[in-house]
């Protein structure tokens, strides 16, 4: 079975189970939260990658650095999925969860991402432009990356707009060489 069949089979089953326990915001939560970390602590994916720790020693890392901190069905998720050997899986899990949300609510998801941080009155006035032209409730994620050099890059789910200046100044230079 191919990764994105596991990860979708898997993501779908834990919405489902939250739903049904009545737990889902707190799952949503928890699901945030492990996947923020998990991108930004190489060393914690890399424990669910590892195939030389063994399930025990992973459920055991799983209880010790999340009990207290998530649900309880979220634990009891996460060690499901190692004892059927699936935690190399669990980013993709996590995000296909966070996409299911999000459809089911009604929810876009939109990245900002510029040059330098923006003041939270930016923020809100692009997340208002996005709800107003797409008739949908927004989830405003923004990023900073200097080689921008100025202006952003709008992500609304798959569709992509590049305001960038780093991104103009290629593209005067394709047209430039283009023409000698």
């Amino acid at each position: 079975m191919n990764q994105s069949k596991i990860s979708v089979r898997y993501a779908k089953a834990f919405f489902e189970f939250a739903k049904e326990k009545g737990v889902l915001e707190k799952v949503i939560a928890d699901v945030k939260l492990l996947a923020k970390s998990l991108n930004e602590i190489p060393e914690l994916a890399e424990i669910f990658q590892n195939p030389i720790v063994k399930p025990s020693g992973k459920k055991a890392f799983v209880a010790g650095l999340l009990k207290g901190k998530v649900s309880d069905e979220t634990i009891e998720f996460l060690n499901l999925e190692i004892e059927n050997g699936r935690e190399m899986f669990t980013q993709d899990i996590l995000r296909n969860v966070l996409t299911i949300y999000r459809k089911e609510q009604g929810i876009t998801a939109v990245t900002l991402t510029s040059a330098a941080p923006l003041s939270k009155a930016q923020e809100k006035s692009v997340a208002e432009l996005v709800k107003k032209t797409r008739n949908t409730e927004v989830e405003l994620q923004t990023k900073v990356d200097p080689s921008l050099m100025g202006g952003f890059i709008l992500r609304i789910e798959d569709q992509q707009y590049d305001a960038s200046v780093s991104s103009r100044l290629k593209q005067i230079k394709k047209e430039m060489i283009a023409n000698n």
